[in-house]
């Protein structure tokens, strides 16, 4: 049964969560959830989250979904991916949780620009440390961009929405990215060898 459902879009399955039975929205909802739970938790570990934390980020993430849809929302419009949705959230619940992390812990004040940049290793490339290196070394504005474009594969349109910047703003930071990487000594001679 749940094949038929994994064919359906995200649209498609949004729409049931709307208006459909309560058995087809719930059979929806749990056929978005396990198509994105682990794009959730990426993001999240990104952000620099630990496994215990990324999981709580995950299950608030699907609860603030949840409540966008009837009976407790108005219901939820897709205007984009529904990745543009989640990547905000998770992002921010992922954020919150590190600050309050830092004030529970007493430790030193809470930098975003020093969390990792995890890239997921491409096993047809060299040397992936070196890359993951050069790639943490970018601005955070930059590596945002640059992580949800070849990473998580968002057109540029998808990532000026997410991020709700203008799209000449994405175009930029993604171009001085790449100019910024080409230019590392790191990967300088990626290729050679």
């Amino acid at each position: 049964m749940a094949h038929g459902w994994d064919r359906r879009s995200d649209r498609e399955l949004v729409e049931l969560c709307n208006r459909g039975s309560r058995d087809d929205a719930v059979q929806a909802f749990e056929t978005l959830y396990r198509r994105h739970r682990d794009y959730v938790t990426r993001v999240s570990l990104r952000f620099g989250a630990d496994r215990e934390a990324a999981v709580d980020v995950l299950q608030e993430t699907f609860l603030y979904l949840l409540t966008k849809f009837p009976p407790a929302g108005d219901g939820l419009v897709l205007t984009a991916q529904l990745r543009s949705l989640l990547y905000p959230v998770a992002k921010n619940l992922t954020l919150s949780s590190l600050r309050q992390r830092a004030r529970i812990d007493d430790s030193e004040e809470f930098d975003p620009d020093r969390l990792p940049a995890p890239l997921a290793p491409d096993p047809a490339e060299r040397d992936p440390a070196r890359l993951s290196a050069a790639v943490a070394r970018l601005s955070a504005e930059r590596r945002e961009v640059l992580l949800l474009r070849f990473v998580d594969d968002m057109s540029l349109q998808d990532i000026a929405d997410t991020l709700s910047i203008p799209l000449g703003t994405v175009k930029s930071r993604l171009h001085l990215a790449v100019r910024e990487l080409r230019e590392s000594p790191e990967i300088k001679d990626f290729g050679k060898g």
